[in-house]
């Protein structure tokens, strides 16, 4: 994983903090982080997509079968999983649902 973080731009790592703690960075002084960052292995089929658990900072990784392919897979998932829980398309649903209300 850290081979992987060291290859990504300063952008990609911010969208991998967003993914993984719901923040776009880490707070200013280290001691106000509340949670350590753990890495979980998860068996799941081998190059499958990684998933986070913000509210635990945690980053659960199946298998893969090189690091390139982590790679491949942690930017799609961090360029392509933008909202927690689905939170951002309730609140833009409910507000489309809202305006067409005239």
């Amino acid at each position: 994983l850290w081979t992987v973080l060291e290859g990504f731009s300063d952008s990609e790592r911010v969208l991998f903090m967003r993914f993984v703690s719901g923040r776009s960075r880490l707070p200013a002084n280290l001691a106000d982080l509340s949670q350590r960052f753990q890495i979980m292995k998860v068996e799941r089929t081998i190059d499958g997509l990684p998933t986070a658990q913000t509210c635990f900072f945690q980053l659960r990784l199946p298998p893969y079968s090189c690091v390139e392919r982590m790679a491949e897979r942690l930017r799609y998932a961090i360029n392509n999983c933008r909202s927690i829980d689905m939170d951002n398309y309730m609140l833009t649903r409910n507000a489309d649902v809202g305006s067409d209300e005239d």
